[in-house]
């Protein structure tokens, strides 16, 4: 329910998100633009993760773990009710990690810890409405030297609504503090984020579906930052933003027509138009044929827009078409290849001026053009043996549109790597004995201004468990391939293994 992008860096800070494995429900990983319904920044993809309710998740849950790279963690749960209407849940977790490694073997010095905790409460006073409260809280170090210090917290409420099975409506709010300390850059950024939004979604007649909403989101920043890149120090950003959405059947159960769009309005470019419209062909049960076309934005960040030395940074832009087939052969088997085609206009450069000495400021003048593949596949085998996995490949094409921008600027985004696969099989082997395993190739990264290439690789991981009654003891190894892989810069993930045992009440 929680947006996790900064607008300090337009990313995020994943070191400082940590959701306890065992309450989350089902993880979406939706491709291509999303900005239709999500807004700004949506642009290439989105994940979002949905946690299990207080109702789903009662009884008592322990988990402790140790190994070589994941050093040590632990978790512990428990939900009870009051009575038939008030379900709840409290959760502590922790783990310790220990130091990767560069190239040379040197000491990368980026060991992370972190404590959480948090509740959730779910209410259900009649057969329509649903109330949901929780709230997280968590601190975290970085680094045997201390360099990094982070701690947050969040709560969030929520009432549902239901008209009926194809109508409800929802209003949510959330506050989000997140604090960040880099001792050695001498950098400080507290960012307190309020949000609320609702959503309706309703059937007009047995053709249209519609789906509404209206959110604003107050983002309160405050940086301290001894080389003052980012001014004003103390801002506060504000969203406004609207969506509609139609979903309407041209042919009962073989044609589907989506049009929609999303408006919002931000403090650095004023207002921004997201549509998207969507064709859906569904010949039988067993095969769907779909095609795509929508504009994306990626709003500046205060790193973009806040810098002195760009004060005029626009919009990223992506106009994207899609088009797909899913196809399910057996029962036991489904099949789907996306094909698409990205045109980006307004990208991040560096320019620099033409006066010497330069200086180097970001501005708007690269373009870029990427196309690509993906394919997925998923099937039951046995009742037991279940396999997935997927390839994905990726072209692009980035340029300079400017004289003033530095030559090299296409070479900080286009670090991707063209090619990759994963398999992953999961097999229950009788009552009590599971035995799991990923194998994933990964291309390689080109040089870039601000990291070495990193060679492609090859690598798999494996999981064997056993189970009986209310306890199970696994065993897992990751990266087991070799003994280190390289990743993004010059750091290099190491081999790695540990053991774990959980409980269940």
């Amino acid at each position: 329910g929680r947006t996790v992008y900064s607008p300090l860096f337009g990313g995020v800070y994943w070191d400082a998100q940590n959701v306890l494995q065992e309450d989350i429900k089902q993880i979406e990983v939706i491709s291509g633009p999303g900005g239709s319904l999500w807004g700004a920044n949506a642009v290439n993809g989105i994940v979002n993760v949905i946690s299990k309710t207080a109702k789903e998740s009662q009884g008592l849950y322990a988990s402790a773990a140790g190994g070589f790279q994941p050093r040590d963690f632990g978790a512990i749960r428990y939900g009870s009710h009051i009575d038939t209407t008030l379900y709840y849940r409290v959760y502590a977790q922790r783990f310790d990690f220990n130091n990767t490694t560069l190239n040379g073997g040197i000491d990368a010095k980026d060991a992370w810890n972190m404590s959480q905790g948090g509740f959730r409460m779910d209410y259900y006073p009649g057969s329509k409405n649903t109330f949901t409260f929780q709230g997280d809280l968590y601190k975290g170090k970085e680094d045997d030297s201390a360099s990094t210090y982070i701690n947050g917290q969040n709560m969030l409420g929520r009432w549902t609504y239901n008209y009926s099975e194809n109508s409800n409506f929802a209003v949510q709010a959330y506050y989000d503090r997140t604090y960040r300390n880099i001792t050695r850059q001498v950098f400080k950024d507290e960012l307190n984020t309020f949000d609320i939004d609702l959503q309706h979604n309703l059937s007009t007649g047995k053709r249209n579906k519609f789906v509404w909403g209206l959110g604003y989101r107050l983002d309160a920043d405050n940086i301290s930052n001894i080389t003052n890149s980012i001014l004003p120090a103390v801002k506060t950003l504000h969203l406004f933003s609207g969506f509609l959405q139609d979903q309407f059947t041209i042919i009962a159960n073989r044609l589907d027509l989506t049009l929609g769009t999303k408006v919002l309005h931000n403090d650095y470019t004023s207002f921004e138009l997201q549509p998207t419209v969507r064709l859906a062909y569904t010949p039988n049960s067993k095969n769907t044929v779909w095609a795509s076309a929508s504009r994306a934005v990626r709003t500046p960040s205060r790193f973009d827009g806040d810098n002195p030395s760009s004060p005029d940074f626009d919009s990223e832009v992506l106009i994207a078409y899609e088009l797909g087939y899913r196809v399910r052969p057996a029962k036991n088997i489904l099949l789907s290849l996306a094909t698409y085609y990205n045109n980006y206009n307004n990208l991040r450069s560096i320019d620099s001026s033409a006066t010497p000495p330069p200086t180097f400021y970001f501005g708007n003048h690269l373009e870029a053009n990427t196309y690509g593949i993906e394919f997925s596949a998923n099937a039951v085998l046995l009742p037991w043996w279940k396999l997935r996995g997927g390839y994905t490949w990726l072209h692009e094409e980035f340029e300079t549109t400017s004289p003033i921008t530095y030559p090299l600027s296409k070479y900080i985004e286009a670090i991707d790597p063209s090619n990759q696969f994963l398999v992953q099989s999961l097999m229950d082997i009788g009552k009590h004995f599971q035995f799991d395993g990923t194998a994933r190739y990964v291309d390689a990264l080109p040089q870039a201004i601000t990291q070495p290439a990193v060679p492609a690789y090859f690598t798999f991981d494996l999981r064997f468990a056993f189970i009986y009654n209310w306890i199970t003891v696994s065993v897992t190894g990751t990266n087991l391939a070799q003994e280190n892989h390289g990743s993004s810069g010059s750091v290099k993930i190491p081999r790695s293994g540990f053991a774990k045992i959980s409980v269940i009440f």
